[in-house]
């Protein structure tokens, strides 16, 4: 879990074990979100960027070409031949517009157990006046 924005990485390209849980893989975009949201407090170093986010470190490096080939990081030079990566604007645009996405997503997915709740709550109301009438 992260601590900054309410939002949740994946973590595994495979099904994981963790705590005794099962987790489903994740998906490319979850991938491109855990990676931006690795950068969005600050620059990183490749191996910071692929702890934070839980990704291989050779399959990172073509997922930050891709970032950085589409304006969306920017590679920073650092002291001897180190290179840290950036969120620019169009980085930071992106990576709220995919947190959005998947707000609304899990949003989606908890509408019909609001609906399922809803009737239950009903029924209950229901049931208890039939009772009460006995």
């Amino acid at each position: 879990m992260v601590h900054i924005l309410n939002s949740e990485m994946i973590y595994s390209d495979r099904f994981e074990h963790e705590n005794g849980e099962c987790r489903m893989p994740a998906s490319k975009l979850d991938k491109y979100l855990n990676i931006l949201e690795a950068l969005v407090e600050r620059p990183q170093k490749i191996d910071k960027i692929a702890s934070k986010a839980h990704v291989e470190t050779r399959e990172l490096k073509n997922y930050m070409r891709f970032l950085v080939s589409n304006g969306i990081v920017e590679e920073r030079r650092m002291a001897g031949s180190r290179t840290a990566y950036a969120l620019n604007d169009r980085g930071f645009a992106v990576f709220k517009t995919l947190r959005a996405f998947k707000y609304f997503e899990k949003l989606k997915e908890s509408i019909p157990v609001v609906d399922e709740a809803r009737e239950i709550a009903s029924m209950l109301t229901k049931n208890s006046r039939v009772l009460r009438k006995e």
